[in-house]
C-alpha cells in the first residue's frame, strides 16, 4: 500500500446470495478491509462471517454504530435499500447502494437530499459502467468510430421458475419483476452510449403469462428515442432466456458486446472488416475469480478518498433518470406496487 494512503473499512448490510459474487472483487483490493457484516437474521451474518472470514457479525444498528466502519455496502432486497441507505448516512456512513438505488425516483431524491446533509458519498452500484471494455466501448464511439449513432437494441432476460406466490421476483410487495431486477441495466447501457436522457420512452409488459396470477411485469420491450432521432429497443424479462447480447448501429458500422452488464469484449464490423477487442478481468489473488466488481469497489474508494459525494461516473442524474423512466414506464402500463398505494 502507498505511504500515508488512506485504509477503507467496510462494512456489510446483507447477507444474501449477491454477496457471494461481490466480495470476489472485495478480496482482489489490498488496500480496504471488511470490518463486519449484518443482517436481519443473526444467523444468516454469522454464516457470512464465517464463510467469508469477516471479523464481526452484528444487526444492522449495531453495525451502524461502529466507528471505524468508512462505507457500508447495502446488498439488501429492493424495497429495503432506501430506509438502510437512510440509517446508515445519518450515522455518517459513505453509501454503496445496489442496484437499483431505490424502487423509484421520490425514493432516490430522499436518498441524494440525506447524503448532502450528512456530507457523505452516495452511489448505485452499476458495476457495468467501471469495466475496462466499458471505457473502450466510449472511447470508440466518441472517436466515431462507428459513425454517428443510429440504434441500440439490448435484451436481458432470464427464465426463472415459478409458483403462484413464490419468490422475490415474482412478490410486488418486494419490487419484483423484470424491469427493475435486470431493465435498469438495458436503462443504465443506453445511458452509457449514448449519454443523454430519451426524450420519450414506451413499452408494453406482460403480466401473468402462465396463469399463475403473478403480479409483476414478467417480460417487457420499451423503446426510448433521443434528441437526434437515435432509437434504443430494450427488452427484459423473468419467464425466458434471452442472449444477453447489445448491439449498436452507426452510419459507418456496428458494434456486438456480449454479456453487456458485465462486459469484457466487443466487435467492431465495419463493411468487411471485424475488429475484436478483449480486456478480460483482472485476477490479483490466486484461486479467486471476480467478475468484475473490483473495478465499482475501486472507484467507491477513490471517491472517498477525495472526499466526494457523487461519483464523476455514475453520479445521482444517471440514476434519477433510469429510475424516472422505469417510473413512467409502470404508469403507462397502469402498474404500481402495493407499498406505493399506501
Amino acid at each position: 500500500m502507498e505511504q500515508n494512503r488512506k485504509m477503507i473499512h467496510w462494512g456489510i448490510l446483507g447477507a444474501g446470495a449477491i454477496l457471494n459474487r461481490w466480495i470476489m472483487g472485495a478480496w482482489q483490493e489490498k488496500d480496504m478491509d471488511i470490518t463486519a457484516v449484518a443482517s436481519r437474521n443473526p444467523e444468516s451474518a454469522k454464516a457470512a462471517a464465517c464463510k467469508f472470514q469477516i471479523p464481526k457479525a452484528m444487526s444492522y444498528e449495531e453495525l451502524l454504530s461502529q466507528p471505524d466502519i468508512d462505507v457500508v455496502y447495502v446488498a439488501v432486497p429492493h424495497t429495503a435499500h432506501k430506509e438502510l441507505a437512510l440509517q446508515a448516512m445519518r450515522a455518517g456512513k459513505h453509501v454503496l447502494v445496489e442496484k437499483p438505488a431505490a424502487v423509484n425516483a421520490a425514493e432516490f431524491e430522499e436518498m441524494t437530499a440525506c447524503a448532502r446533509e450528512h456530507n457523505v458519498f452516495l452511489m448505485e452500484a452499476v458495476w457495468t459502467r467501471f469495466f475496462p471494455l466499458s471505457y473502450a466501448l466510449q472511447k470508440c464511439l466518441v472517436q466515431g468510430q462507428i459513425g454517428q449513432i443510429q440504434a441500440l437494441h439490448s435484451a436481458f432476460s432470464f427464465r426463472q421458475e415459478a409458483c403462484a406466490g413464490s419468490g422475490r421476483l415474482f412478490d410486488p410487495w418486494q419490487a419484483g419483476g423484470g424491469l427493475l431486477d435486470v431493465g435498469v441495466y438495458n436503462l443504465h447501457f443506453a445511458d452509457m452510449v449514448l449519454n443523454k436522457e430519451p426524450l420519450r420512452i414506451t413499452g408494453l409488459a406482460s403480466f401473468d403469462t402462465d396463469e399463475l396470477h403473478l403480479a409483476v411485469d414478467e417480460l417487457a420491450t420499451y423503446i426510448a428515442q433521443y434528441d437526434k432521432g437515435e432509437l434504443a429497443v430494450m427488452t427484459s424479462g423473468i419467464r425466458i432466456e434471452m442472449p444477453d447480447t447489445a448491439y449498436i448501429y452507426g452510419t459507418d458500422g456496428y458494434l456486438v458486446i456480449p454479456h453487456f452488464w458485465k462486459p469484457t469484449q466487443m466487435q467492431l464490423i465495419s463493411g468487411s472488416k471485424v475488429y475484436q477487442t478483449e480486456l478480460p478481468v483482472e485476477q490479483h489473488v490466486n484461486a479467486i475469480k471476480d467478475e468484475g466488481f473490483q473495478y465499482e469497489i475501486r472507484h467507491v474508494n477513490e471517491c472517498i478518498r477525495s472526499g466526494l459525494s457523487e461519483s464523476p461516473i455514475m453520479p445521482w442524474k444517471k440514476t434519477l433518470s433510469v429510475l424516472r423512466q422505469c417510473d413512467t414506464l409502470r404508469q403507462e402500463w397502469n402498474f404500481t406496487y402495493p407499498f406505493e398505494q399506501a
